[in-house]
């Protein structure tokens, strides 16, 4: 009896490790097709050299300090990390269905969503690993360059550029296990940047126009509640409340300051930072949940 429970009790203990191997074969896998060095040499070329324009553009005045390099590298990092992480994930699955190999590995003693959890796993660390090794690298040069190095900012601004990394990666791979198609999960992943990245922000404005008949940004009239919430519903603009709970930048208002200077009345609970950390936490398992779904169902020929 006992060796039969020690028996189940391994099988149970390996089927919850099953993804771990397809983490580790997915980051290995990106190592060998020089995926993971080119985004290491981008990531460093990206943190120490951005963090370094600001001394080499001063010339009169008082030298830029620490602070000024970290709100000036901010940007940058908002703006590429995302795209690292849509590039990396979306071809994670649709890629092994297009080519056959997944019906290899669904023939081993792996299932569906040790498929997806693997996937996911290996293509965040693709890009945590870089993000951290470029970080390490630009804090030599940053410290060199600038007075007043304070570590609790810059571990904050590497640590929302690798929550921002894992929220790109995993709706990437939501929609790579729910399509059939590259093509698909290019349009995929596309589709859902515009729209959430940067057309979004008319979204309020336009619901705000059908009840008011007018667009606030042209009355500078403050804004119902509402309106904030909606614009957060972004991953990028639930991104940046936690930013500013990270990151102390260069004469940057308090997030709630700045909320409370847009809004009409009082500050609703809903506009609290920790609503932002799950509206985050939703972008990065809604998608996994679609996608485990539609991967599920999906006829694998």
């Amino acid at each position: 009896m006992s060796g039969a429970h020690d028996t189940s009790q391994a099988e149970s203990g390996g089927r919850h490790t099953k993804w771990i191997a397809i983490a580790r074969k997915d980051f290995a896998d990106a190592a060998r097709a020089k995926m993971l060095w080119a985004l290491t040499a981008l990531l460093i070329l990206l943190v120490a050299g951005v963090s370094a324009i600001p001394y080499l553009l001063h010339s009169d005045g008082p030298a830029p300090e620490f602070a000024d390099a970290v709100s000036f590298l901010y940007s940058p990092i908002g703006t590429l990390v995302p795209i690292i992480g849509l590039i990396v994930g979306y071809q994670a699955i649709v890629k092994e269905r297009e080519s056959g190999s997944i019906r290899f590995l669904l023939g081993l003693p792996f299932t569906r969503l040790d498929v997806l959890l693997g996937k996911v796993a290996g293509r965040a660390g693709v890009v945590a690993l870089p993000t951290v090794i470029g970080f390490l690298v630009g804090s030599v040069v940053i410290a060199a360059l600038y007075d007043g190095f304070v570590i609790a900012d810059y571990l904050g601004l590497l640590a929302f550029s690798l929550i921002m990394g894992l929220v790109y990666v995993a709706i990437a791979v939501g929609v790579s296990a729910s399509v059939s198609s590259r093509a698909k999960a290019v349009a995929g992943v596309l589709g859902i940047y515009v729209v959430f990245d940067f057309l979004w922000s008319f979204v309020p404005v336009a619901i705000y126009w059908v009840f008011e008949r007018e667009v606030p940004l042209f009355t500078g009239e403050p804004v119902p509640a509402w309106y904030l919430l909606v614009e957060r519903l972004s991953p990028g603009q639930a991104l940046t409340v936690i930013a500013y709970d990270l990151i102390d930048f260069v004469g940057a208002e308090d997030v709630d300051l700045t909320t409370a200077g847009r809004i009409a009345g009082d500050i609703p609970f809903y506009l609290e930072t920790w609503v932002a950390w799950v509206i985050v936490l939703a972008w990065i398992v809604v998608p996994l949940v679609i996608g485990y779904y539609r991967f599920e169902r999906a006829i694998i020929s």
